[in-house]
């Protein structure tokens, strides 16, 4: 086993010095969102934060279904309230983890390195092992900012350990997870599209299983549940976070015994065949672009429709939950409804993103040498990506809403939800053209700078969700907060038409810069 752990070390140094910069970031700015949700909460309870708290606990199924299960809202403190954020922390650390792995493993395998790599002295289990350990001290690292965060904000010493720990070790399981998604296929955004499924079907169950009840034994099979079940402050208990690493010690187990049974650079199953020939439609960049992004699509729009239906199916529940106006206003299946409309565009534009961001794979990969080698150009090729990213974007939120429409129509018998919630949805669209553009604009920029897009959408989901409280100058500069929150707001015609030639403006910028800048 030794002589199978041979250059860990060195391959953990190495790890460490390629993340010297994103451990820093992803841990530093997840911890810093402690003190700002809970200066928010403070901030919207305003001078009477027990009557305001207890106004939004009696809303407890809502609370749970989105953010639970919540405990203790019987006798409500802005500390016991604060912890209906887990599930955002919690996402956050899997992300973290999930990304932190694939880019140390299949990663390392996709760009050739690991193959340089295993020609030294290096044990069959070290790169994975060097992998999980990054893991570890990053989510670590994550632990302790949390603790001395939750300490700040008025959590006991014990409570904030908890806390801190239960996040981690969430983390610490998808990593697991990853480390087997890594070892079954052989592309890294696909391990790590399989991951995030598991992190879906986490959520998604988690919200099920909530809606039940606190007590539900169904809670205790999701993993996005474990760290609510800890019940800090009302109720500490350490054992779940014991299951938490447990079983994702158990999936690490399995990504050990599949790393052995397969070559580098493959997956544990060999990829099918292509055709030998390919066919004539294919003579089009824009026809490549489809090939290549149409699983993604249909994947992304499985997954939007039917989560959709998942949330619309609940509509029906929002008039029978007491205190319901304090989260969604007096139209309350119309708030809901624009509620959840808002949600799934944001969901949407993390395809957007992530599909422009295949241009830049494209380029470092050196695949586009080749495109570009033939009579391609450079504009036809950009434009082509681009113009698959926003026709599958268009469909996305249209699958979203309908998905959202037809549950709510069926729970209700109200035929005009439908239209609303089809509405809400693709009304959306411009922003996400306007992200489109400048994600499209920073890669025609250069590749490095397409990664500035994600920031910028980080900012318009804080500032959607959180930013209430802040000056509406500091507001406005998000591109997420000009268009109204329909059904339940009137439409309005100049932020969509603003929106739509910014983003389009955008575009045609990003093609001239391509066309000068250097491969």
């Amino acid at each position: 086993m030794r002589d199978a752990l041979t250059g860990t070390g060195l391959l953990l140094r190495l790890g460490m010095r390629r993340d010297c910069l994103r451990m820093p970031i992803w841990t530093i700015a997840i911890a810093a969102f402690v003190p700002f949700f809970f200066t928010s909460l403070a901030n919207t309870a305003g001078e009477d934060p027990q009557g305001a708290v207890d106004d939004l606990a009696q809303a407890q199924t809502m609370l749970d279904i989105f953010a639970g299960p919540v405990y203790g809202l019987d006798s409500v403190t802005l500390q016991k309230y604060f912890l209906m954020y887990t599930q955002e922390f919690l996402i956050a650390a899997a992300l973290m983890s999930i990304l932190l792995v694939v880019r140390h493993t299949r990663g390392e395998e996709q760009s050739g390195r690991a193959e340089l790599v295993r020609s030294a002295v290096i044990g069959r289990h070290a790169p994975l092992t060097a992998a999980l350990l990054v893991g570890v001290i990053t989510n670590t690292v994550l632990a302790a900012l949390l603790f001395l965060g939750a300490l700040g904000i008025g959590f006991g010493a014990g409570d904030a350990a908890l806390y801190g720990v239960s996040i981690a070790a969430t983390g610490l399981f998808f990593a697991g997870v990853t480390a087997v998604a890594v070892q079954v296929v052989e592309s890294g955004r696909t391990a790590g599209g399989i991951a995030g499924i598991v992190l879906a079907a986490a959520s998604i169950g988690r919200g099920a299983a909530a809606a039940q009840g606190e007590d539900s034994v169904a809670l205790w099979f999701s993993p996005m549940a474990w760290a609510n079940l800890t019940k800090p402050i009302t109720d500490p208990t350490w054992w779940p976070v014991l299951l938490t690493v447990g079983t994702g010690a158990v999936f690490a187990a399995v990504g050990y015994a599949l790393s052995v049974r397969r070559d580098v650079g493959l997956g544990f199953f060999a990829p099918r065949r292509g055709r030998v020939a390919a066919s004539r439609w294919l003579s089009s960049p824009f026809a490549l672009a489809v090939r290549m992004q149409r699983r993604t699509i249909l994947g992304w729009a499985v997954a939007m429709g039917l989560l959709g239906m998942v949330w619309g199916s609940l509509v029906g529940t929002v008039d029978a939950i007491e205190g319901s106006e304090a989260m969604f206003g007096t139209e309350l299946e119309r708030g809901y409804l624009s509620l959840l409309g808002v949600t799934q565009a944001l969901l949407v534009g993390v395809f957007a993103l992530t599909s422009m961001a295949r241009a830049r794979s494209e380029e470092v990969d050196g695949r586009l040498d080749s495109a570009l080698g033939t009579a391609t150009g450079r504009f036809a090729w950009l434009g082509s990506w681009t113009l698959v990213t926003l026709l599958g974007t268009g469909l996305l939120l249209l699958l979203s809403g309908l998905g959202l429409g037809l549950a709510a129509f069926g729970a209700t018998g109200h035929g005009a939800l439908l239209g609303a919630s089809v509405g809400g949805v693709v009304g959306r669209f411009p922003e996400l053209l306007a992200l489109i553009g400048v994600s499209a604009l920073l890669y025609g920029i250069g590749p490095r700078w397409q990664r500035l897009a994600w920031v910028i959408f980080g900012y318009g989901v804080i500032i959607r969700f959180f930013g209430q409280s802040l000056p509406q100058a500091v507001q406005q500069i998000s591109i997420f907060q000009h268009i109204p929150r329909m059904p339940v707001e009137e439409f309005s015609v100049a932020p969509v038409v603003y929106l739509s030639v910014g983003g389009l403006a955008l575009i045609g910028a990003a093609l001239f810069a391509f066309r000068r800048r250097d491969l």
